[in-house]
């Protein structure tokens, strides 16, 4: 072969190489020219491609040319969707750095910890609506878990695995929950202004029985999770209780605004957690559409209330027993869901037969449909269970049992012996033309135990005596052998 053949031979073989390189880089260049989110080719991602995706999500088919169909699909399922959009607002409002499609990361709440809040969700619901026949109930789940979770930072030994199971946290790491928890709080504390909900929690801590009496790292971990508030104060003084009802107000808004009618001297500390929310209607009702109409309870009694209206294009759903609606807030993102059994159906039974695979059915069954009547009464709630707002015996019935015990373990909360000496829950709801306002608040009050608490429980044979103490010197005597007073 002459070297004129040859040379023809390596120069082509060149050529081929520089052709392959070439386009390799070419299609490089052409993916590492894509920007997440910017849908409009102006090189910044912001509310306006969020506008031009929510457009295109609600069948808009020209909302976006299609060469942005790949900065659109967020989570690299070739897919552009609520998911997409989701995604999309929580990196506008810097929740998110990068896109998950981008380092191929998962979101900060655990799939695991969804289901477990899910399940505590409708196990506490269940338990508490059991026995209030006839009664209108409202409560914030999820104000009750975040109140426990704070506890549960310090719970050990077999009062954490009740807990755990409770709480549906079985199978997670603390760091998990924890990680889970942040995440959320971070993204409901920057909502849009259509929609407002507001987390705030607390600690207080009683300074007569030691400033140092709760262990450090339970405040910081919970200064960092739950961005808990942490006062310390001495019990016995007046105004605690005011302070602390002060903050609850506070909290939520002025909705609730008292809860503990004192603060006993003895009681070690308080864990508070408040839930504040405000949607206002993606489409609100006309108000020049609401009138009377009768209410009829499961007794055929009725009554009359305001009844909203609203009708055409709605996103409505049903199945084996039951009729809903999805009812959504601001951009969509958050909704209320009404749910209505079928008439022979009793509400409490329907609220038991409830779990996570029929609350999943539920909203899988709904979708838009073009011509929906939907009446719904104005209403609003105030609900604290038999008035004290006590869900202990709710939370024992669940299997939450060693935490209000005497050998409680809340070794890494307190540095001396404690017990929960109860939970009170109180929630709050206003529904009209215009939207939701809602409010819940949770209080744990931890006691010493029995062990450090002295205890006088007067139930057997005692003798008492009658003195003057200034000259010592005994009037009375007497001993009480058994129940049969002169009463």
């Amino acid at each position: 072969m002459s070297k004129k053949i040859v040379y023809v031979i390596i120069l082509a073989l060149l050529s081929s190489l520089l052709f392959v390189t070439n386009s390799f880089a070419s299609d490089n260049q052409k993916t590492s020219a894509v920007i997440y989110g910017d849908l409009n080719g102006d090189g910044e991602v912001n509310s306006l491609d969020y506008t031009l995706m929510k457009r295109y999500v609600l069948g808009s088919p020209n909302a976006f040319e299609e060469e942005y169909f790949i900065a659109a699909d967020l989570n690299g399922d070739n897919y552009v969707n609520s998911n997409d959009c989701t995604l999309l607002v929580r990196y506008i409002l810097s929740i998110l750095s990068k896109f998950p499609v981008e380092e191929k990361e998962t979101e900060g709440v655990s799939e695991d910890f969804i289901e477990g809040n899910g399940k505590f969700a409708f196990d506490i619901f269940k338990e508490i609506s059991k026995e209030e026949d006839g009664v209108n109930v409202f409560i914030s789940p999820f104000c009750i878990s975040t109140a426990l979770s704070i506890l549960y930072q310090g719970a050990g030994t077999d009062t954490r695995e009740e807990m755990t199971k409770v709480l549906g946290y079985e199978g997670l790491e603390i760091a998990e929950v924890n990680n889970s928890y942040k995440y959320l709080l971070n993204y409901f504390n920057q909502l849009s202004e259509e929609v407002k909900l507001k987390n705030s929690n607390s600690i207080w801590i009683n300074s007569l029985i030691g400033d140092n009496i709760i262990k450090d790292d339970f405040i910081s971990t919970n200064q960092d999770v739950f961005d808990a508030l942490v006062e310390s104060r001495d019990f016995s003084e007046e105004g605690i209780a005011d302070e602390i009802n002060n903050w609850i107000s506070e909290a939520t808004e002025g909705k609730i605004d008292k809860m503990l009618d004192k603060v006993p001297a003895e009681m070690l500390s308080y864990i508070l957690s408040a839930v504040y929310f405000k949607g206002t209607w993606t489409e609100e009702f006309d108000a020049d559409r609401t009138d009377m109409a009768l209410f009829y309870d499961e007794d055929k009694n009725t009554e009359n209330v305001m009844m909203m209206t609203k009708e055409g294009e709605l996103e409505y759903g049903e199945g084996n027993g039951y009729k809903a609606v999805r009812l959504p807030y601001g951009d969509g993102e958050m909704a209320m869901y009404c749910i209505l059994p079928d008439k022979n159906t009793p509400i409490n039974d329907f609220i038991q037969n409830m779990d996570l695979l029929k609350w999943n059915e539920i909203k899988n069954s709904i979708s838009k449909n073009d011509d929906v009547l939907l009446k719904l009464p104005r209403f609003k709630i105030e609900y604290a269970k038999d008035n004290s707002g006590s869900i202990k015996e709710s939370l024992k019935a669940l299997g939450m049992e060693k935490a209000f015990e005497d050998d409680a373990d809340f070794s890494g909360m307190s540095e001396i012996a404690s017990l929960v000496d109860d939970v009170l829950h109180k929630a709050v709801v206003e529904v009209n033309e215009n939207g939701t306002e809602a409010a819940g608040v949770v209080i744990i009050p931890v006691a010493p135990t029995s062990v450090l608490r002295p205890t006088f429980i007067a139930d057997r044979p005692f003798v008492f005596v009658i003195a003057d103490d200034k000259y010592d010197t005994i009037l009375f005597m007497g001993k009480v052998c058994n129940g049969s007073f002169d009463n």
